[in-house]
């Protein structure tokens, strides 16, 4: 802390020293979903006897940290952290370096200008301006803060371009702020959108707005999202078919606590990674789908790239696999592949034909359609995916009982 501050520093980050606080024993599996210490696992049985972490194991330790920078600083003669921000004169490279480190040059690091010296050297002002005011945002916020207030929903229109960024944000977060996360539910607001949606379109979508957008979207949708519906369907004069054409960008789903998102077309690449609760219908997924993924359900209704499911542990997926090419793309150390024609396989048919309509509904998919139809001649190439540390019925029960 006291060097990165002299370095300039004014916030920072702490990432696996409060797990070690809490427990953690560095076992380097937190991907095998078989944390000893109970840290890192879905596994009920290993968090319910293993994990001993509690909220004043963290505040204690930082309590520390706060207490040993004070007694540096008073060493230094430095009354505040802030007092040696960004004043490098205080460290000095260590001397008679050998072998790579000699030729090491810090000189650039801890040059000060001459002329910089009497500045400021920590930021004076609350915060900068942003560059992007948001201005669509907070219209569209305007329009329906007595819809929110007033809890009794409605359908709104808007059209939106690639600039609107975070579109639905604001309006999660006052849904949030006067009624709690799905505070909304029993009377939803709903935007129907024409255009293109800049980044993180529907970010942290609360329960009771309903994004509705015929156009296409860009990267982050859906990213955080809690609740509510997120649909995306091309304008209704297009000629493309879905099912081979990218609808929307990277990254999309990411982190995503419940909800439901149905996308006319393809999702770029890390879809739906570290999932815990949504349910999302693609035609189409690029690399590293559904990675890290712990809850929730993913239908892939066409191609994917590789490393499908590497470090899933919790939910499930289905793949349809026309070209029989998904055997070698989907990421064998945690998850396993299953067909869903036989019996006992029952549930999971029809819970996959009521998440096919309940796409088509939503999105006016051709593609959905055509696997409804003929539902019989296609079930044989769907893939069921599922973590290797859960059972079927588990992961079933689980997902169902999740409210809409």
């Amino acid at each position: 802390v006291i060097k990165a501050a002299i370095l300039g520093a004014e916030s920072f980050a702490f990432g696996t020293v409060p797990m070690v606080a809490l427990g953690c024993k560095y076992l380097r599996i937190c991907h095998l979903n078989n944390c000893a210490t109970g840290v890192a696992t879905q596994n009920e049985y290993l968090r319910a006897n293993h994990f001993r972490g509690t909220v004043e194991m963290v505040k204690h330790y930082f309590h520390f940290v706060a207490e040993e920078v004070r007694e540096l600083l008073a060493l230094m003669g430095y009354p505040t952290l802030e007092s040696i921000v960004g004043h490098t004169e205080l460290l000095e490279m260590v001397p008679n370096l050998s072998g790579k480190l000699a030729s090491l040059d810090l000189s650039p690091i801890l040059h000060i200008d001459a002329e910089s010296s009497d500045q400021p050297r920590t930021c004076q002002i609350e915060r900068n301006v942003p560059f992007d005011k948001g201005e669509k945002a907070e219209a569209m916020l305007a329009t329906l803060l007595p819809s929110i207030r007033t809890k009794s929903g409605g359908v709104f229109k808007f059209a939106i371009d690639n600039c609107d960024r975070s579109i639905g944000a604001r309006i999660s977060g006052e849904i949030a702020r006067l009624h709690g996360n799905k505070g909304m539910e029993s009377k939803p607001i709903t935007l129907k959108l024409k255009g293109i949606a800049g980044q993180s379109f529907g970010a942290w979508n609360a329960g009771g707005l309903n994004l509705k957008l015929e156009g296409d979207a860009n990267d982050y949708v859906g990213k955080g999202m809690t609740g509510g519906t997120i649909a995306i369907r091309p304008p209704k004069d297009s000629s493309f078919s879905t099912q081979k054409t990218t609808i929307m960008g990277n990254t999309c789903l990411y982190g995503a606590t419940g909800g439901r998102l149905y996308a006319a077309g393809g999702a770029g690449e890390r879809f739906a990674v570290r999932n815990s609760g949504a349910v999302a219908v693609v035609e189409g997924a690029g690399e590293h789908c559904c990675e890290y993924m712990t809850g929730g359900m993913v239908a892939v209704l066409g191609k994917t790239g590789g490393n499908f499911g590497a470090g899933m542990t919790g939910g499930f997926a289905y793949v349809l696999d026309l070209e029989r090419t998904f055997f070698d793309r989907y990421n064998r150390e945690l998850v396993e592949i299953h067909r869903i024609g036989s019996e006992n396989m029952e549930d999971y048919r029809k819970y996959l034909v009521d998440t096919i309509g309940r796409h088509v509904e939503e999105t006016q998919s051709a593609w959905g359609a055509e696997l409804l139809d003929n539902f019989d001649d296609y079930v044989s190439r769907f893939w069921l995916v599922t973590p290797k540390a859960a059972s079927l019925d588990q992961l079933f029960n689980t997902t169902r009982a999740r409210p809409e």
